[in-house]
């Protein structure tokens, strides 16, 4: 006889349903595209299913009806409809820059009281305790093992420098676009600008930066790099995955 454990993961393989689908709450497209691929080759095996949720895409662009940025970030923590999310997701993944933290309403000083520097561990704690406080005690008590964190230092790109660079760039944590334009020049890649990062020619930048993740391993290799993608990754490590 088989048994009911058996007969869903058959079932699952017959109709081709995802074991793990993702909800991504990001600050734009470029952001989206980094986040989805990361998620997408962590569990390559298990083929997850990733939506967006915040900023609303329409064949990979920005609906024109839902703005983006870090400021939409934190109004969509603050939403009741937050625990809506899980009813079609097991998990939900909110990203967010910290280079624009210290402007209200986000609110989070980069230096100590005595005008010392955050370490990027200090202020990736920090980040994801304010997002906390936004979300309503109700989805965390119910999903909150379910919701992670992608706090990144000061920008996204950061998190992309140790696919090119081998020295102290690879834990850079300010004006990493142009460091990484940098390497992209010399390798023959589009540069990124905050006009086409979600153009043609951006895309396609990024696109071609990603293909060098093509493992967990590969993943992992680059997240030791930087406190805020090495904590990431460590989230997903958390996640338990059925054989």
């Amino acid at each position: 006889m088989v048994s009911l454990a058996d007969y869903l993961k058959i079932f699952n393989h017959t109709f081709h349903l995802p074991d793990m689908r993702f909800a991504l709450i990001t600050e734009g497209p470029s952001e989206h595209r980094i986040i989805k691929h990361i998620v997408a080759k962590y569990f390559k095996d298990k083929e997850p299913e990733i939506n967006q949720i915040q900023p609303k895409l329409v064949d990979g662009k920005q609906d024109n009806k839902t703005p983006g940025g870090w400021n939409e970030v934190l109004k969509y923590c603050e939403r009741e409809e937050l625990q809506d999310i899980f009813v079609e997701n097991d998990y939900l993944i909110i990203q967010i820059d910290t280079d624009k933290s210290q402007t209200a309403p986000f609110s989070i000083k980069h230096k100590h009281q005595d005008n010392t520097d955050k370490t990027v561990d200090e202020l990736c704690i920090d980040v994801v305790e304010k997002l906390k406080s936004l979300i309503r005690n109700e989805v965390k008590d119910k999903h909150g093992d379910k919701i992670f964190f992608a706090i990144c230092v000061h920008t996204i790109e950061c998190w992309l420098l140790p696919l090119f660079y081998t020295n102290n760039h690879q834990s850079k944590t300010i004006n990493c676009r142009d460091t990484l334009n940098i390497a992209f020049g010399k390798n023959d890649i589009h540069v990124v600008t905050a006009a086409n990062k979600n153009e043609p020619n951006g895309i396609r930048a990024y696109e071609t930066a990603l293909k060098n993740w093509k493992r967990k391993q590969d993943i992992a290799k680059s997240a030791k790099h930087n406190a805020g993608f090495k904590k990431f990754v460590a989230s997903l490590d958390t996640i338990k995955v059925d054989e």
